[in-house]
């Protein structure tokens, strides 16, 4: 599950994606930055329901079953407390299974865990220390099937923040369509769209920021920019 960040894009992709920044960066003073993390939490209240709601029926099968053969009808309850720690640590491991996992996620969990890792990366890694404060975050959770979309002040103050949910929506829509890098780079040329409107580029504007962030597996980000030759 810790490489879901890393296996979203294939190399190929994160070229493109790069290559579509630095285009758009070139007609705006914004500085559009999408992230991939694995996960914005690690759950462990899910890994816990999920192996106990895998452990239980096959507790009870297993029980059952063994009172049968050695016919101890009278002992199927100290046979299931016997059963159950042992098929729950068995199924502890099969949470690691995202699809798994997602099912023992309740949906407001996940979106207040998502909004709150978009706005600790959002500050952790500058977006908010800008020149003209016209950074934006596309955080993209990939267990979760989330996406959220962040601007700084200096934007906020032209826009209104609701205007982030038509991308946030047609951003979900492709990823779970597997079309993530078309609809990103699609979702980033609109976005810069936008902001070329309302904050055209300067002569001396500057990329301040990485132009593609990965989590790896260790939880550190690996930056991208685009090397123009």
């Amino acid at each position: 599950m810790h490489m879901l960040a890393q296996q979203f894009f294939t190399g190929e992709e994160q070229q493109q994606i790069t290559r579509t920044i630095h285009a758009v960066e070139q007609q705006t003073t914004g500085e559009i930055v999408p992230m991939v993390v694995s996960s914005s939490h690690a759950y462990p209240e899910a890994v816990f329901i999920g192996a106990a709601l895998l452990a239980l029926p096959a507790a009870l099968l297993a029980a059952f079953a063994t009172s049968v053969l050695l016919w101890w009808r009278g002992e199927v309850l100290w046979l299931f407390l016997i059963y159950f720690p042992l098929f729950f640590l068995a199924a502890r491991p099969l949470m690691r299974y995202p699809a798994l996992l997602r099912l023992c996620i309740g949906r407001l969990r996940a979106e207040e865990e998502v909004e709150r890792a978009a706005l600790a990366h959002f500050h952790a890694e500058g977006l908010q220390a800008t020149r003209d404060a016209t950074g934006v975050l596309i955080y993209i959770s990939v267990l979760e099937r989330k996406v959220w979309i962040l601007g700084d002040r200096g934007i906020n103050e032209q826009l209104n923040p609701q205007v982030w949910q038509a991308f946030v929506d047609a951003l979900v829509r492709g990823i779970r369509e597997n079309r993530q890098c078309e609809s990103l780079c699609a979702v980033i040329a609109e976005i810069g769209a936008l902001l070329h409107t309302h904050f055209p580029p300067k002569a001396d504007d500057r990329n301040e920021l990485s132009d593609l962030m990965i989590a790896g597996p260790d939880g550190a980000v690996q930056k991208r920019r685009l090397v123009v030759q």
